[in-house]
């Protein structure tokens, strides 16, 4: 496992082009409002960049139309095309366990892209957008499969759900390895009390890794990160305030 770094070392580290807008994804049975999700969209705030965090329903094989809607919708409010290799600088997508599985998938999946801005026979190199992954899941089937036939309910809006055979096959087929490592961002905490940490330090080693002794799912520590994240995406933020930010979940 990569050796623990603090917040500031990582931020030292690059000096990225500026990212111009924010897409946050949250956790499995959360939500937008999330205390996590409210924190990024303030760090977001400080710097006037665009935020989107979409409400991700529990049932997988609604993700890809929400993610996609996100993903657009930050686009056009960045004036781009999801086609055009700018969307790979202009944006970071910063997500949290189930988010961070997710959004593995989605920049993987941008990497690949073909077309460029000219059409499909105009190909470019594309390298996805920058990532920040908060404790990401690796292979959640094993995780869901334990949960088969169990009744959750959502502690943000109360939604309640049973947790089907049908929730495998749909996450299998986003499992995906990060297609740029130099271009992602992963905070582990090993006292992790959900996940195993070893997976996602073993799926991620060759990604810019900052693994905190202790710590737990939830990373409750995370505005002491806000540099190191903000750093990812090409802006400088002072530690002090960024633990000043106080935000309230919904």
């Amino acid at each position: 496992m990569a050796s623990s770094r603090s917040p500031l070392q990582a931020s030292a580290d690059l000096e990225p082009m500026a990212v111009k807008g924010v897409l946050y994804l949250h956790g499995f049975n959360s939500a937008s409002c999330s205390p996590k999700s409210q924190l990024m969209k303030r760090a977001a705030q400080e710097f006037g960049l665009p935020f989107v965090a979409p409400d991700i329903p529990p049932q997988p094989m609604l993700w890809k139309a929400v993610v996609d809607e996100a993903y657009q919708t930050l686009c056009t409010r960045l004036s781009l095309d999801p086609a055009d290799p700018a969307c790979d600088d202009a944006i970071i997508v910063i997500g949290s366990s189930m988010g961070g599985f997710l959004t593995t998938w989605l920049a993987g999946r941008e990497a690949a892209r073909l077309e460029g801005p000219d059409g499909p026979m105009h190909s470019v190199l594309r390298q996805g957008p920058r990532t920040v992954l908060i404790n990401p899941a690796v292979r959640p089937v094993r995780l869901v499969s334990e949960w088969l036939g169990s009744t959750h309910a959502n502690p943000y809006t109360g939604e309640t759900f049973i947790v089907t055979e049908d929730f495998a096959p749909d996450l299998a087929g986003f499992e995906s390895a990060p297609a740029t490592p130099q271009r992602t961002l992963v905070l582990l905490a090993t006292a992790d009390e959900t996940l195993d940490v070893n997976d996602a330090a073993s799926l991620y080693q060759d990604c810019r890794l900052i693994v905190t002794p202790g710590g737990d799912h939830g990373f409750e520590r995370l505005a002491e990160y806000l540099p190191a994240i903000m750093a990812h995406a090409g802006h400088r933020l002072a530690p002090a305030l960024a633990t000043s930010f106080h935000v309230e979940p919904c």
